[in-house]
């Protein structure tokens, strides 16, 4: 059973000085540069794994599910759902990028998908859907997304900071 991995981007999008949407790997078992391009796209620099995935995707013979995976590590989302429209990972990453190009409607489309769908670590789509909800001024839908995030995993400190913003019956939101 392969394991769904994800790692964390920041950036600038949000409205108070908030932190950006997080992207999703996804691993790939056996070993060759597929494998490389997985590690280096979730612990390493993401322009080197860019070259290693590209590698990977022109050097070997990969089953469909793990060229999916190493597209999704190389961030071509459409490239990835084409190939392996079940992954939940690469909606993740389309729905991020859509929150930066400020495109939030449609990063809900995708993040709802990926919920849906189900993930090893959802966290990270509700986080991204609450930066969506935020971009459309659904304050509620954002704070609701956050605290869904933080309850999933009470250790994610984007989350945390994102709902210590918030007032609720004039209290300031602990996360």
């Amino acid at each position: 059973m392969r394991a769904l991995k994800f790692a964390l981007a920041l950036g600038a999008v949000g409205v108070v000085a908030s932190a950006g949407p997080s992207q999703a790997v996804t691993i790939v078992i056996g070993g060759g540069l597929a494998t490389e391009c997985y590690a280096t796209a979730e612990y390493g620099d993401a322009f080197t794994a860019f070259d290693i995935c590209t590698r990977a995707l022109s050097n070997q013979a990969l089953s469909v599910r793990d060229r999916a995976a190493t597209y999704v590590n190389r961030s071509d989302c459409d490239q990835s759902i084409q190939r392996w429209p079940q992954l939940s990972e690469p909606y993740v990453n389309r729905g991020a990028a859509l929150i930066n190009m400020d495109r939030p409607q449609e990063a809900l489309r995708d993040l709802d998908t990926a919920i849906t769908r189900g993930l090893e670590k959802i966290h990270l789509a509700y986080y991204n859907r609450g930066l969506a909800k935020e971009k459309l001024n659904n304050a509620r839908g954002a704070y609701e997304d956050y605290r869904k995030a933080l309850e999933l995993d009470p250790n994610f400190t984007l989350a945390s900071e994102q709902l210590q913003r918030f007032l609720v019956n004039g209290m300031r939101v602990r996360g």
